[in-house]
C-alpha cells in the first residue's frame, strides 16, 4: 500500500499542493511568532540592561553617600557608581541650550554613554557632548563652552554658578530618544558639585547604584557583603540584585504585555492552523472523491477497509511533514529577512536583530503540522471506507441534501446563548474590577471562553444560516439561468456550503474583532491620552520669554494653535507656619481650550477655583474641593477652591481675572502648543533647534526648557497603529487560506456534480454559463461567510475592548468602515478567484465524457 500511496499522491500532485500551501502557512505563522517572541523577550532584557552598562549588581532604594562609599570599599568590587542626572545649561557665545547632564564612571565597566568619537572627561574643566547638542550649539571637539548651574530656594532669589569647560568628545544621540535625553557627561567631581549647587537638599542622597564585581570574585558573595552593609546604616528601604535579577523581574513586568501579545499571536496561528485543517479536509474529501471507483476496485480485488484508511492517513502524514518543515523553513526566513532589514536600513530601532533558532520553535510547529493534517484526514479516510465496493463501481449519483439536526440546532444554540451570557458576564467583572486588576484578568478568562463558545455554536449554525443568506443575496443574482442554478445548487447541499463558509467565517470574524477592537482601543486610549497629557509642547523659563524665542516655538512646522502664560509664585494661609507654595499661570494671549488636547481638563475652572495637578497636589498636600486663602507677594488675597486635575508639571491654571488680582504684574514665563499628529518627535527636535538659535537674539533671556506630551502621544498611538496594522497582515493569513479552502470546495462540488454539468451543457448550458453559474456560486458563499463573519467580529471586537479598558476609560463603539468594506470586497474577490479553476475543469470537460458510464 505504500507504493500504491505515493504513485496516488504523485498523480495527485496539483490537488495536494493546496492542501500543502494551507498547512505550510499555518506552520510558517506558528515558527515566525515563536521566534518574534523570543526577539521580543532579548529586546527587553538587552533595553533593561543597557542602562546599568556591564554592572554586575544594582543597588535600588535611597541609600546615603557614605554608604556608597562603604561599598566602594568592600572586598570584591571594582566600582560603584551613582545613577543620577541632574539639568543644566550649556552655552557657547550667544547659543544656549537647557539639557540634562550625567556623569563619567569611575569604571568602564559601569560607563553607561555610548562615545561617538573624542573621548570622555577626565578632568573637571572637561564634557562631552551629544551629537545633536553639539551641532545646535556649534561646537566641536577641543572648542570651549560654559555650564550654568541654577539653584531656585523655595525663599529667595534664583542662584547661578558658571563653569567654563572644553569639549572632549562626542556622545551618540540615543536611539527612539524623547524629550530630555543626556545631553553632557561630566567628570564625576565636577558633576558632585554641579548637584550639590543644584540639589542641596538631596547632595547626601542617592536613590539608585550600580556595582561592578572585580574578577574572580563571586557575584553572589559580594552581594551578600552588600546586604550586610545596607542593613548596617539601617537603609531598610534598599534591595541589591544582580543585573540579572533586575533584568528578569523587569522583563516579567514587561511580560505581561508580552505574554498578552504571544497569546495573541498564538492564537492567530490556531485560527490559521484551524482554517488549514477544514481546507485539508475538503481537499482530502475530494481526493476521495475523484479516487472513489479505483478505492472500490482496490477493496474488490482484496484490500481490507483498514489498507484504504491507512493509504489516506500515511498520504496526510507525508503532506504534513513536507508542508511542515518548509513552513518551518518560510517562517524562519521571513523573520531573519525582517531582522535583517531592521539591522541594515533601521539602525535606530531597538530590537534585538540577532535570529537564535531554538528547537520549540522547529519541534512545535512540525508536530502541530503533522497532527493537524492527519487529524484533518481523519474523517475523508473514514468516508473512503464506507462506500460498499459494488455500490461505488456504479455510475455516481447526485448526493442527497440532508438537513440539519434537532441535536445540532439544540447544541448551536445552547452554546451560542451560554456563549453570550458569559461575555457579559466577563464585561460585569471587568466593570467592577478593582485596583489590582483581578476582576479584568477574570473577565478577560470569561469573556475569552464565552467568545470560543459562541463561535463554536456560529459555526454549528452555519448550516441553517448560509442557505438563508445565500437565498437573500440570491434574490439580487438569481434573474440570469446561471444565478437561479448557483442560487439552487448552494442550498441543496447546506452543509456543503457551510464547510466552504466556515473558513472565511473563521478569518472574517477575527479580521473584523481585530479592527473593531484596535479602532475602538485607539478611539478610548486616546481619549484617555487627551486627558492624561493634554499639553502637548510647554516651553518654559525663569525669566521673561523674549519674542525670537515666542517666534521660534510659532513658527516651526507642525506647531499650531498656542497660547502664552503669565506665571507667579502664591502662597496658601494655613494653619502652618509656611502654608503651601506653588507657581500658578493663566492665558495671557491665546484660549487655553484650544491648546490643550482635552478641554475637559479645565471644565472646573472659574474665578472662584483653581486647577491643581494631581502629582503636585500631593506632594503640598492639597485635596479635591479644598478652600484656601492664595496670597501673592504684592497682590491681593483670594479666596480660591483646589480642584485636581490631570495636568502634568508643575504648575497650576487659575483664570486671567484671578492671575490679575494676585499678582498685576506676573510676566509671560510659558507657552503652550498644540502639535500636529504628524512627526511629533521631528516637531520637538525642530523645536529645541529654534530655541536654540533663538538664543543668539536673547543674549540677556533666560534659556527655556522643553517639555511636553507630545512625543508620547505619538508613541502610544504609534502602538495601536502598529498593532492594527500587523493584526491585520497576520490575518490575512486565515483569509488566503481560506480562499484555498472555498477552491477546493468548488472543486469537490464540481466532482459530486460532474453528470449534472454535463446534463446542463447536454440541454444548452453554454460554457461561459457554467463558468458564471460556478462564479456566482462561490461569491455567494464567500459574501455569506462575510456576512456572519462581520457581524460576528463587531460584537466580538467592542465586547472585548470593552472587557480590556471599560475599569479605566469610557469604551465608544467603533465601527471601522474601511476596514469592514475592505474584508467584504477581499471575501467577495477570494470566492470569485476560487471559482476560476473549478469552473474551467467543468466547461472543458465535454457532455458525453461526463455522461459516459465507465
Amino acid at each position: 500500500m505504500l507504493r500504491l500511496t505515493l504513485t496516488q499522491m504523485r498523480s495527485a500532485a496539483p490537488r495536494l499542493v493546496a492542501a500543502g500551501l494551507a498547512i505550510l502557512l499555518g506552520t510558517a505563522f506558528v515558527t515566525a511568532t515563536l521566534l518574534a517572541s523570543s526577539v521580543m523577550e532579548r529586546t527587553t532584557y538587552n533595553a533593561v540592561t543597557a542602562q546599568y552598562a556591564d554592572a554586575d549588581l544594582v543597588v535600588s532604594g535611597g541609600i546615603s553617600t557614605q554608604t556608597l562609599e562603604q561599598i566602594r570599599d568592600l572586598d570584591g568590587v571594582a566600582a560603584a557608581d551613582a545613577m543620577a542626572q541632574t539639568g543644566v545649561e550649556l552655552s557657547n557665545g550667544s547659543r544656549s541650550e537647557f539639557t540634562i547632564a550625567d556623569a563619567t564612571a569611575s569604571d568602564p565597566s559601569l560607563e553607561r554613554s555610548d562615545l561617538a568619537d573624542g573621548s570622555l572627561p577626565s578632568s573637571s574643566d572637561g564634557v562631552a557632548v551629544s551629537e545633536g547638542t553639539a551641532q545646535r550649539l556649534g561646537v566641536d571637539i577641543g572648542d570651549e563652552l560654559s555650564l550654568t548651574a541654577e539653584y531656585r530656594p523655595a525663599d529667595g532669589d534664583p542662584q547661578t554658578k558658571e563653569f567654563s569647560l572644553q569639549v572632549t568628545g562626542m556622545l551618540q544621540d540615543a536611539a527612539m530618544q524623547l524629550y530630555m535625553p543626556t545631553g553632557a557627561v561630566l567628570s564625576p567631581q565636577l558633576f558632585t558639585q554641579v548637584q550639590d549647587f543644584t540639589s542641596p537638599d538631596a547632595a547626601d542622597q542617592v536613590a539608585e547604584s550600580i556595582v561592578a564585581v572585580a574578577d574572580g570574585n563571586q557575584v553572589a558573595a559580594v552581594q551578600s557583603h552588600v546586604q550586610e552593609v545596607l542593613a548596617q546604616a539601617d537603609a531598610t528601604d534598599a534591595t541589591v540584585q544582580t543585573t540579572t535579577e533586575v533584568a528578569e523581574q523587569t522583563t516579567a513586568q514587561i511580560a505581561g504585555n508580552q505574554l498578552v501579545m504571544l497569546a495573541m499571536l498564538l492564537a492567530f496561528a490556531a485560527v490559521s492552523l484551524i482554517v488549514a485543517a477544514l481546507v485539508i479536509a475538503n481537499t482530502f474529501q475530494v481526493l476521495v472523491a475523484q479516487r472513489t471507483r479505483t478505492l472500490a476496485l482496490l477493496r474488490c480485488v482484496g484490500a481490507l477497509k483498514g489498507q484504504v484508511r491507512s493509504s489516506v492517513l500515511i498520504e496526510a502524514a507525508f503532506l504534513g511533514v513536507i508542508a511542515s518543515a518548509v513552513g518551518v523553513l518560510v517562517g524562519t526566513g521571513l523573520v531573519a529577512a525582517g531582522l535583517s532589514y531592521l539591522a541594515h536600513n533601521q539602525p535606530d530601532v531597538p530590537v534585538a536583530t540577532d535570529l537564535v533558532l531554538t528547537p520549540q520553535a522547529v519541534i512545535i510547529p512540525m508536530l502541530t503540522g503533522i497532527v493537524v493534517t492527519v487529524a484533518a484526514a481523519l474523517l475523508p479516510a473514514r468516508l473512503a471506507t464506507r462506500v460498499a465496493p459494488l455500490a461505488a463501481l456504479r455510475p455516481s449519483e447526485a448526493p442527497r441534501a440532508a438537513r440539519a439536526s434537532k441535536a445540532r440546532i439544540t447544541i448551536a444554540a445552547l452554546a451560542v446563548i451560554g456563549g453570550v451570557a458569559l461575555l457579559l458576564g466577563g464585561l460585569a467583572l471587568s466593570s467592577n474590577s478593582g485596583t489590582d486588576g483581578s476582576g479584568m484578568i477574570l473577565g478577560l478568562g470569561v469573556g475569552i471562553l464565552g467568545g470560543l463558545a459562541s463561535l463554536f455554536g456560529i459555526l454549528l449554525a452555519c448550516v441553517l444560516i448560509v442557505p438563508g443568506v445565500i437565498r437573500l443575496i440570491g434574490t439580487l443574482l438569481s434573474r440570469s439561468v446561471p444565478g437561479r442554478v448557483a442560487v439552487a445548487n448552494s442550498t441543496r447541499n447546506p452543509r456543503r456550503s457551510a464547510a466552504t463558509a466556515s473558513a472565511l467565517v473563521i478569518g472574517v470574524t477575527l479580521v473584523t474583532m481585530m479592527s473593531t477592537g484596535a479602532v475602538t482601543a485607539g478611539r478610548a486610549l486616546g481619549d484617555q491620552l487627551d486627558t492624561s497629557f493634554p499639553v502637548d509642547l510647554s516651553v518654559s523659563a525663569p525669566g521673561p520669554l523674549q519674542q525670537p524665542q515666542i517666534d521660534a516655538v510659532t513658527s516651526t512646522e507642525g506647531v499650531q494653535e498656542y497660547a502664552l502664560l503669565a506665571t507667579t509664585q502664591i502662597t496658601a494661609e494655613t494653619e502652618a507656619p509656611e502654608g503651601p507654595t506653588l507657581q500658578i499661570a493663566a492665558a495671557e494671549q491665546g484660549d487655553l481650550s484650544d491648546v490643550v488636547r482635552s478641554p475637559e481638563v479645565l471644565t472646573d475652572l472659574s474665578e472662584q477655583s483653581i486647577e491643581v495637578p494631581e502629582n503636585l497636589a500631593v506632594r503640598l498636600g492639597l485635596s479635591e474641593g479644598q478652600e484656601l486663602t492664595w496670597q501673592a507677594e504684592d497682590g491681593e488675597p483670594v479666596d480660591l477652591t483646589v480642584h485636581l486635575s490631570s495636568l502634568d508639571g508643575q504648575t497650576a491654571v487659575v483664570m486671567p481675572q484671578v492671575l490679575q488680582q494676585l499678582d498685576p504684574d506676573a510676566q509671560v514665563t510659558q507657552l503652550w502648543a498644540h502639535v500636529s499628529d504628524g512627526d511629533a518627535y521631528g516637531t520637538v527636535q525642530n523645536v529645541q533647534s529654534g530655541l536654540t538659535d533663538a538664543s543668539e537674539a536673547t543674549p540677556e533671556a533666560s534659556t527655556p526648557q522643553l517639555t511636553g506630551a507630545a512625543v508620547e502621544r505619538a508613541s502610544y498611538q504609534n502602538v495601536v497603529d502598529t498593532s492594527l496594522t500587523v493584526v491585520i497582515a497576520l490575518l490575512a493569513v486565515s483569509v488566503i487560506i481560506a480562499l484555498i479552502g472555498v477552491a477546493n470546495t468548488l472543486s469537490l462540488s464540481v466532482i459530486e456534480r460532474r453528470r449534472e454539468s454535463a446534463m446542463l451543457r447536454a440541454l444548452g448550458l453554454t460554457r461561459g454559463q457554467l463558468r458564471g453559474m460556478l462564479a456566482i456560486e462561490g461569491v455567494m458563499i464567500a459574501g455569506a461567510g462575510a456576512v456572519i463573519g462581520i457581524v460576528a467580529g463587531l460584537a466580538y471586537g467592542w465586547i472585548g475592548s470593552s472587557i480590556l479598558l471599560t475599569s479605566m476609560v469610557e469604551v465608544p463603539l467603533v465601527v471601522p468602515w474601511q476596514h469592514i468594506a475592505l474584508v467584504a470586497a477581499v471575501a467577495l474577490a477570494s470566492g470569485l478567484l476560487a471559482s476560476v479553476l473549478p469552473a474551467r475543469s467543468a466547461a472543458r470537460t465535454p457532455p458525453a465524457a461526463a455522461l459516459a458510464v465507465d
